[in-house]
């Protein structure tokens, strides 16, 4: 399945879950919480109402092009214990 710059959007309708590619919906992400790991960050965003854009995984080298993507917002991080190994 293609992704825009590996980014897979989540469309909930019911309870069918839909995936999409939709460029205006990262326009709407407002707070984005990454929970980082040695190689791979899980990635949580939301907009300004707390709808669910995106949540998925991230490999280093699609993480700074996936938050260059996105308008300015809210970024927190967590850090598990061997993240820096």
């Amino acid at each position: 399945m293609p992704s825009l710059h590996g980014v897979i959007v989540e469309i909930h309708q019911g309870s069918t879950i839909h995936m999409s590619k939709l460029t205006a919906e990262l326009s709407s992400v407002t707070t984005v919480s990454v929970d980082l790991a040695k190689h791979v960050f899980q990635i949580h965003a939301v907009d300004a109402a707390g709808k669910v854009i995106v949540a998925r995984a991230l490999r280093r080298r699609d993480f700074l092009p996936f938050f260059a993507s996105l308008p300015p917002c809210l970024v927190g991080m967590e850090a598990c214990g061997s993240a820096h190994h």
